[in-house]
């Protein structure tokens, strides 16, 4: 069972298992607008749009012309574009574990590296550094790192 809390969790579960889904490449990412991804499918690129759920498609005011296939965890509306449904999610509650949490993902970076920075965090999570700095400071008042700060830049250290 994939558990799930929201449409940045998916996203997460996705950059690990596109291929699964039929997808053999990760050509562009893209969090800020619509497609979420460009992915290769066949050899051809394929504008990929993620959602929870299908009717968020319209909600969020997409085009199909901007989009050739929707991956979504719950389909609760028919699209005009083919639709891909994710088998065995489980949506959770927002104070439940959720292993492609960002916090849950930024947690093993420190088995390799002693220090990181916010920067260094959002590079390699692939995620911008507004949403790197809550999640780092949602592990710090759960005593899982510790923040230092040092002339103009914060250092995050593991708690031993």
């Amino acid at each position: 069972m994939i558990k799930i809390r929201n449409e940045s969790d998916l996203r997460n579960w996705f950059k690990e298992n596109y291929e699964k889904l039929g997808f053999s490449k990760i050509l562009k990412s893209n969090a800020k607008c619509c497609p979420d991804f460009v992915m290769e499918e066949n050899g051809k690129p394929i504008k990929v749009e993620l959602e929870l759920k299908s009717s968020n498609f319209n909600y969020h005011n997409h085009s199909i012309k901007d989009v050739d296939k929707v991956v979504c965890a719950i389909k609760d509306v028919k699209l005009k574009i083919p639709t891909i449904v994710i088998d065995n999610i489980k949506l959770i509650k927002f104070n439940e574990k959720a292993p492609y949490s960002f916090t849950e993902l930024i947690l093993p970076l420190f088995k390799k590296e002693l220090v990181l920075t916010t920067s260094e965090v959002a590079k390699k999570l692939d995620i911008n550094k507004g949403t790197a700095q809550m999640a780092l400071l949602r592990l710090a008042a759960e005593n899982k790192i510790e923040m230092k700060k040092k002339e103009g830049i914060t250092l995050w250290l593991p708690i031993k």
